[in-house]
């Protein structure tokens, strides 16, 4: 037909060049997988990135290994290279998963006894006793070990006393830090702050609630002492710092406290990482609530898109930067008044004279102690208690029955005496 002749024409005439055009098609689709084989990137969860700097973001935390160190410490050291190396965005809740699924789970896949401080979430409390710890891990830790170390010694005697009587403020200590976080207890007990500086220490969870506001406003101004405000750099931090600074609708202050802003401020946080901040409420307001509560202009610049947390310092970092903050504003250890420490000496040197005394008493004491009998009731008499007063302790039914066995002996010897 003369259709078929046209396109065997057509074909015949184009055959090289679409040959050729194949060709380049199949060297160009080569090109471009080479490139793409060369340029691909691997894709790292989030996950698989904080595996991959989790210890050396510990070590960076907790001064290698040395000192406690915050969960969120240590998501701070860890963020940065999260941030670079996983594929997607770390979202708003990325804290809380680090801190509270992959944090743990490191520690448990790896077997690590790293002394990580997790916020306490309840309390465990012991009958009869004072006795009551917060359920975090290095609080119940410290617990089960003083538990494996407990023995039973001999009862102590000894009067001697290697602490003056004191109450608040007087002869004791000589400022109050206030820190806006609570994780931070172990290692400040670590680093000995409150002992190597005679402060007493408080936190709260954010905001300061109105019993802390009565406290700081009773014992700061009756004792003249200064309150030191440790908060992150953040539109909260300056709030804390406001609210005990002046009244509200909440609480109305009696004094007037010497308040300190101890930072973090904008000078503090020059080498620290910094995280994006959202409000609800507009710039202006914002603006205003930091402007109210002491921020410079460039602070506020910073915070109204930027915050720095606490919990952005290495554990050792943090205790040097408390420690440099204190010595600039003068803190000081305490020394009495001289008529304070005459007495403390006259009290030591004669409780020094009577425990002699005692040790004597207590040398003729072992010699007859083949002569204290214990009673074969014993246990019937504590059950004959309990039958009715289970709310007793077992030791305080020994104790008063040994006590009244030590009464009818005196009674028996007064007797034989008068006969």
């Amino acid at each position: 037909m003369k259709s078929d002749a046209i396109i065997n024409a057509v074909e015949g005439v184009t055959k090289k060049w679409a040959k050729q055009r194949k060709r380049e098609e199949r060297e160009r689709s080569a090109l471009q997988n080479r490139r793409l084989a060369m340029t691909r990137r691997h894709h790292v969860s989030i996950k698989e990135a904080a595996w991959q700097i989790m210890e050396r973001a510990y070590l960076k935390a907790s001064a290698n290994g040395t000192l406690p160190a915050n969960a969120r410490q240590i998501m701070y050291a860890a963020r940065p290279h999260i941030l670079q190396v996983a594929d997607r965005e770390l979202g708003k809740d990325f804290d809380q998963y680090f801190t509270q699924t992959l944090l743990p789970d490191y520690i448990e896949e790896y077997g690590v006894a790293w002394d990580v401080v997790f916020d306490a979430r309840g309390n465990f409390a012991e009958p009869h006793s004072i006795e009551r710890i917060p359920v975090g891990t290095l609080q119940v830790r410290d617990y089960l070990q003083r538990i494996n170390r407990h023995k039973v010694k001999k009862p102590d005697f000894s009067i001697v006393e290697t602490s003056y009587p004191t109450r608040g403020p007087k002869n004791r200590y000589g400022a109050i830090l206030y820190i806006e976080k609570e994780g931070f207890d172990p290692l400040l007990r670590a680093a000995k702050l409150a002992r190597r500086w005679d402060l007493a220490i408080m936190s709260n969870k954010g905001m300061s609630v109105t019993a802390s506001r009565e406290l700081i406003d009773d014992l700061c101004t009756k004792y003249d002492i200064p309150l030191f405000v440790l908060h992150d750099f953040d539109k909260a931090g300056f709030s804390i710092v406001g609210t005990f600074q002046r009244s509200n609708r909440r609480y109305t202050y009696t004094g007037t406290a010497q308040v300190i802003d101890l930072g973090l401020r904008l000078d503090d946080v020059a080498d620290l990482p910094s995280e994006p901040v959202y409000y609800r409420e507009r710039p202006a307001a914002v603006e205003a609530n930091l402007h109210e509560n002491g921020a410079t202009e460039e602070e506020i610049e910073f915070l109204l898109e930027h915050r720095v947390e606490l919990n952005a310092f290495a554990s050792d970092d943090l205790i040097a930067f408390i420690e440099r903050k204190l010595e600039e504003h003068g803190v000081e250890k305490v020394i009495p008044d001289e008529a304070t420490l005459a007495d403390a000496y006259r009290r030591m040197r004669r409780q020094a004279v009577v425990q002699e005394k005692i040790e004597e008493v207590l040398a003729e004491l072992d010699d007859d102690e083949a002569e204290l009998a214990v009673p074969e009731n014993l246990r019937a008499q504590i059950e004959e208690v309990f039958s009715t007063k289970r709310h007793v302790r077992w030791d305080a039914v020994v104790s008063a029955i040994a006590k009244q066995d030590h009464d009818a002996v005196d009674e028996d010897d007064e007797a034989g005496a008068a006969s």
